[in-house]
């Protein structure tokens, strides 16, 4: 066993110990405190000799609590003392992250999710965002009207590209989620979720609205938190609807 003149620290399960193993070796790291009462169970650890000193890797999950804790790694040379810091992760997932719709400008389109903690806090559900719905065919659009552009100066033609960009632009979407709980939802939880979006009347009067033509929008909220929405646009008399 090995004398130790400083401590052996884990960031993130990994880490290196001042002294060499004598060849590759599989550990296990002895877990204590808050941390063994999150995980369970003891966790597996990797040694490899490197230059003098020994890798050390280990996999903690993403529950695992966050702060300070101490541990023993246990070797075929012997035991030693570890600090394992865990690092806070605020993490949340909506299920489904995408989403179809089907609408026409103005509409309010219903929505159900599950929000997942992923993390390793408690983190307060995000009420919604906003995102700008773009034609999916608006780039080649774009590239189109410069293209067909009679123009010669490189400029205008530029300008014909800007406005073929400006047409494939609906508007602004706004997105609501209301979570079924009140207050954070804890680390490792999840909980119902209900939403909507609402379908924003064109800001261009030249934007072509005709049935069957597709959107797309990333709604980016808070904790990581994100919702892809696909809009394809209904007949004037259809309700809008999700799938």
């Amino acid at each position: 066993m090995a004398d130790l003149k400083e401590g052996i620290q884990l960031r993130k399960g990994q880490g290196i110990a001042p002294f060499q193993v004598a060849r590759p070796q599989s550990g296990v790291l002895k877990l204590s405190g808050a941390l063994k009462k999150e995980l369970g169970a003891d966790v597996k650890a990797r040694l490899l000799p490197r230059k003098g000193q020994t890798r050390i890797a280990t996999r903690l999950g993403t529950t695992a609590p966050p702060g300070t804790h101490k541990a023993t790694l246990v070797t075929e040379e012997g035991e030693y003392p570890v600090v394992v810091d865990v690092p806070p992760r605020e993490k949340l997932r909506l299920s489904p992250s995408s989403v179809h719709v089907t609408g026409r400008p103005g509409d309010r389109v219903a929505l159900d999710f599950v929000v997942k903690n992923t993390g390793n806090v408690a983190l307060e559900v995000p009420t919604g965002g906003v995102a700008g719905l773009f034609a999916s065919d608006g780039l080649a659009g774009a590239f189109a009207a410069a293209y067909g552009s009679e123009a010669e100066a490189p400029l205008d033609i530029f300008g014909d590209f800007i406005l073929g960009l400006r047409r494939s632009y609906l508007g602004l979407m706004r997105f609501r989620l209301t979570p079924e709980i009140k207050g954070p939802l804890g680390a490792g939880q999840h909980c119902q979720a209900s939403g909507d979006v609402v379908l924003p009347d064109p800001l261009n009067a030249d934007t072509q609205l005709g049935e069957g033509r597709a959107f797309h929008a990333v709604v980016v909220m808070k904790q990581n938190l994100r919702l892809t929405v696909r809009l394809t646009l209904s007949h004037p008399n259809h309700k809008g609807d999700s799938r």
